[in-house]
């Protein structure tokens, strides 16, 4: 014995060792991490009182010494969790500024800045610049202002999103009864310490981890860390292997329900089961969000290719023209030109939509990358109670007279042995209706007693009206329930036949053993080996059903042995508690939601596998995920009962043939990562059962391992750990602990599964549409670039000046862009697997569109508006290459194609109305690509035009490119001169070319005709 215990005080010492050098610190590395994921595996459930006396030097009687217990608090430190802290608002705006494609801008703005603070005098042009002064500040001042307001919008909209939630500081209790020297005295909970005796009653907090040494009808709630609904009956004695579902264990953080207990301490603060689970919370490092990593990789792509080219055509162009402010002037072209502006605003308002969609349908999205990264999901692992099912527990069957009941069966109402069993469910109840509640339907009723009982009294109301039974037959006497007996007995004074009525509940097998006789509709009737079997049998069936069954028995005591006024002895038992009748049994489930079977099938059709994962009892676990749809495939579990063997006696080879498993704690805390993969991947449907926090995020982990993009669902602080670590973690609103909230991603706010398909369904359509926005806004940036190639390469007088290309990325742009976020589906996203990993928001196809397709016609009707212009003037296109240098020296004179001399401002006057008839050529294309983005599939005369943004849109667009045109200030502030009408709607054919070529390119898609038209261009 004596080595026994000092192997159990070496294993304590140093798991409070290693935990607490873990907790001193204020990051967490990830070997830390890794003793923060190891599952609780303390001895102290398995010690008598007086092996726990010597390991942590107390006294059961005494407690410790006041001066022993303040060594201990130094040692080990206040009985204290740490706070889980969210993103600093500090971080959120310091990315929403200087992020990858901030910093790109912020260069171009100081570049334009440079380029003003050595140009020559504003509105004096250089020799070979061309360029005047006051443009360069303009530039520098719009760029600024652009990442300025995007920038703090994109704040806003995180900051608002991602509020600070207080967490697991409100989990502590105020103060603790405590016996030390031998007085009981009340001390701050923060200081108590291992080794100290408490005394707990009902409506405490749990102060600590415990080991209980006596209590008295002793229940907690731990469903906040075990995810089980039903409050836990404690007791002295160690009931299983491990200390979480052992009944001698309570846990740090949970409100007692019922009766009295004393206990040990046998760990404080971040060295309890809750303390772990915040460690992890607060160590574990998220993964970046799908969407996130697609933004990043495409914006590090474009500002690469941007930069390259501007550096290449800054070096060119110094080599030919000697001219560094020239080159300057072709970098930043460039570089603008290759870089949308608008892009990171645009995709912020396109997710802020969304994320108000996803609101709408009851999901709150706590980041704006949560959007799309829950419409990536390919694995749901869901917590099941309160979001597969209702999280109320309701009666669903009731047995008598050797018949199971449908509790929406009314056709045995009258029948004599229902109404036996439905008077003593009736009288023998602790839970009442709050009173201010009683004018309010029976549904919506507020019940006071436990979820068993709530059920029980609701049921019996609406069909019995228990209320009024109770109140006419009030109860004389009670043995309260307890884990020594099982079972719970009432004595009622009987209103109509003036005399005692005895009744007796509990576990059914357990009452059975008190009977002797069993209800039938013709009378008692013995009760015969034969029928015990029966009655036991159809015991088991409803518990494999889910169910949680309570047997009732009666016994009508006689007027002359126990007349009226008789004085019942609870503690001599002066009344019979054996020879009674059975009268049968009724059981109750929490129920699976409504049409909840249809979403996971729906989630099935959509190629996301969903998995529960809760710490009920298998056969509840296996019965619930029946009901909800998750399996659908026998298991072992199902052999076994049909062969009436044990589970543990099911062949190995026979286990492996099924398809769908359930996989215990027990099972799970054996498993290597290999081996969990393995089983993962061998079965098409599983079920976790009796799990663990750490088991949970082990799960989690492995999944994601396997190329899974997971979401998790989760209401109690055991989820956190989960809830943090999943691609997305989706927390409960209603019945969720603020320590899940502020771990999750996104909040559900009606506790419902079906938000989280519906939600799925909006993140894959803001994916699609993602795309056709960003397909839309990058199609702009070969009419933008082309001109400063032409301009270099040929010589020619620039298309479209760098104010020009401004107004375009973050003017007239931006609201078509975003208009695309309210498109509605194509075609049904549901009946499609996950998107790939490898399916890039951005990829080579879409690309190929954008730049070489679309933007090219763009360009080209750009390219014809500015000849045109130029060539009602005298200019003709064969005039107009190689004239650059001299066109850009302020004193020279240049001859058009009649050979008539133009001076410097008249020239000039005439580039800046082609520069102006090549904007207005981009505006009008950019229309219709924003038209032909609509849909990459189907047809637009089909989609039609139902998106009233995008008309709007449209509208605005042209009244843009209208002001832009002929309003004085505009022309004064970006070079523009006004054109005649028809040189404003040159670009009209091009805009016809657009909309059919692309309706006949989905044509050839759809039917199929040409696959290498579907492979180039379906992007």
């Amino acid at each position: 014995m004596s080595s026994n215990k000092r192997r159990w005080s070496s294993t304590t010492s140093l798991r409070g060792t290693r935990l607490a050098s873990v907790m001193q610190h204020s990051t967490i590395d990830m070997a830390e991490i890794s003793v923060l994921k190891e599952e609780s595996h303390t001895g102290d459930h398995f010690l008598t009182p007086t092996q726990l006396e010597d390991i942590y030097r107390t006294n059961v009687n005494t407690g410790l010494s006041e001066s022993f217990a303040e060594e201990l608090l130094e040692r080990y430190g206040p009985n204290a969790l740490k706070e889980l802290r969210g993103t600093s608002y500090w971080k959120i705006f310091r990315h929403n500024l200087f992020g990858w494609f901030q910093c790109v801008l912020w260069v171009g703005a100081i570049l334009n800045f440079i380029a003003f603070a050595f140009a020559p005098k504003i509105d004096q042009y250089s020799e070979t610049g061309g360029h005047s002064a006051k443009e360069y500040l303009y530039l520098g001042c719009v760029i600024t202002a652009t990442i300025v307001s995007t920038g703090l919008f994109g704040f806003y909209q995180e900051a608002k999103n991602a509020a600070i939630m207080s967490g697991f500081e409100k989990l502590v209790p105020p103060s603790a009864i405590v016996i030390r020297d031998g007085v009981k005295r009340i001390v701050p909970n923060i200081e108590l310490v291992i080794g100290d005796i408490v005394e707990m009653k009902s409506g405490d907090i749990v102060p600590a981890d415990v080991r209980i040494l006596t209590c008295s009808n002793f229940n907690t709630d731990m469903s906040s860390l075990t995810g089980e609904s039903e409050p836990i009956k404690h007791r002295p004695e160690c009931t299983h292997s491990n200390p979480l579902e052992s009944r001698n264990m309570a846990y740090f953080s949970c409100p007692i329900t019922e009766g009295t207990a004393k206990a040990i301490v046998i760990a404080t603060g971040e060295m309890t089961q809750i303390g772990k689970i915040a460690g992890l919370v607060t160590g574990l490092e998220k993964e970046e969000t799908p969407i996130s990593k697609e933004i990043t990789h495409f914006i590090k792509l474009i500002c690469g290719v941007a930069f390259a080219f501007g550096f290449i055509f800054f070096i060119m162009v110094y080599v030919i023209q000697k001219s560094w402010l020239s080159a300057l002037q072709y970098m930043l072209g460039i570089i603008l030109a290759n870089v949308p502006e608008g892009l990171i605003v645009t995709l912020t308002v396109c997710m802020t939509l969304s994320a108000k969609q996803l609101k709408s349908k009851n999901c709150l999205a706590k980041t704006l990358q949560a959007v799309e990264t829950l419409g990536s999901t390919s694995c749901i692992c869901s917590d099941k109670t309160g979001t597969l099912t209702l999280n109320q527990m309701s009666v669903s069957h009731l047995f008598c007279n050797f018949k199971i009941i449908d509790h929406n069966d009314h056709t045995h109402v009258s029948n004599p042995t229902f109404s036996a069993l439905c008077l003593a469910a009736s009288l023998n109840l602790k839970a009442t209706f709050v009173f201010d509640n009683m004018h309010k339907s029976v549904e919506k009723r507020k019940i006071l007693g436990d979820a068993s009982e709530s059920a029980i009294l609701r049921y019996m109301e609406m069909n019995r009206s228990a209320t009024q039974l109770r109140e006419d037959n009030p109860k004389e006497a009670e043995i309260p329930f307890s884990s020594a007996y099982k079972y719970q007995v009432t004595i009622h004074r009987m209103q109509q036949s003036h005399s005692y009525y005895l009744i007796m509940k509990g576990a059914p097998e357990i009452v059975l053993e008190y009977c002797s006789r069993v209800h039938t509709d013709e009378g008692p009737q013995t009760l015969s080996p034969q029928i015990k079997k029966e009655l036991k049998a159809n015991f088991i069936r409803m518990a494999n059903m889910g169910e949680r069954v309570i047997g009732y028995c009666d016994l009508k005591l006689p007027v002359d042995a126990y007349p009226l006024g008789y004085r019942f002895d609870v503690q001599k038992r002066n009344f019979p508690v054996e020879d009674l009748i059975f009268l049968g049994a009724i059981a109750m489930i929490d129920p699976p939601r409504p049409d909840i079977d249809q979403y996971i099938t729906l989630c099935r059709q959509a190629g996301i596998k969903v998995i529960m994962v809760t710490g009920d009892h298998p056969v509840t676990a296996l019965a619930i995920s029946r009901k909800c749809g998750t399996i659908t495939y026998p298991t072992a579990y199902d052999y076994a009962f049909e062969h009436h063997i044990d589970l543990a006696d099911v062949p190995p080879h026979i286990k492996t043939q099924f398809k769908a498993t359930v996989i215990t704690g027990d099972e799970l805390r054996k498993m290597s990562v290999n081996e969990l993969k393995t089983a993962q991947t061998r079965y098409t449907e599983i079920t976790f059962a009796r799990t663990s926090p750490q088991q949970k995020l082990f799960i989690v982990e492995t999944y994601q391992s396997l190329g899974y993009v997971v979401a998790v669902t989760g209401d109690g602080v055991n989820d956190s750990p989960a809830l943090k670590k999943a691609d997305i973690g989706i927390a409960m609103g209603i019945n969720g602990t603020e320590v899940s909230k502020k771990a999750a991603d996104m909040i559900l706010l009606d506790d419902n599964f079906a938000s989280i398909v519906l939600g799925v369904q909006e993140g894959r359509r803001i994916f699609d549409n993602l795309k056709k926005t960003i397909a839309y806004t990058l199609t702009s940036n070969t009419p933008e670039m082309l001109p400063f190639v032409l301009y270099a390469c040929l010589g020619m007088p620039l298309p479209i000046t760098l104010m020009l290309i401004l107004v375009i990325n973050v003017g007239t742009d931006l609201l078509p862009a975003m208009s695309l976020a309210y498109e509605t589906s194509e075609e049904d996203i549901m009946n499609i697997p996950p998107r790939k990993l490898e399916d890039h928001l951005v990829n080579k196809v879409l690309i190929f569109m954008a730049y070489f397709q679309v933007g090219l016609i763009q360009f080209f009707a750009g390219m014809y508006a500015y000849f045109i212009v130029f060539a009602q003037d005298g200019f003709f296109p064969s005039s107009l290459i190689f004239v650059r240098t001299e066109w850009e020296k302020t004193k020279s004179v240049v001859k058009d194609t009649f050979g008539r001399d133009w001076l410097f401002l008249d020239r000039k006057k005439v580039e800046r109305k082609a520069q102006t008839a090549y904007f207005v050529a981009v505006c009008w294309t950019q229309i219709s690509d924003v038209i032909i983005c609509k849909t990459r599939r189907i047809s637009i005369i089909k989609k039609g035009m139902k998106n009233h943004v995008l008309n709007v849109s449209i509208l605005v667009d042209f009244l843009a490119a209208l002001l832009v045109t002929y309003l004085p200030l505009c022309n004064e502030v970006f070079s523009t001169e006004p054109l005649s009408w028809y040189d404003f709607f040159l670009a009209c054919p091009f805009m016809v070319l657009m909309v059919v070529g692309d309706e006949v390119r989905r044509y050839l898609i759809r039917n199929n005709i040409s696959e290498w038209v579907e492979r180039e261009t379906y992007y």
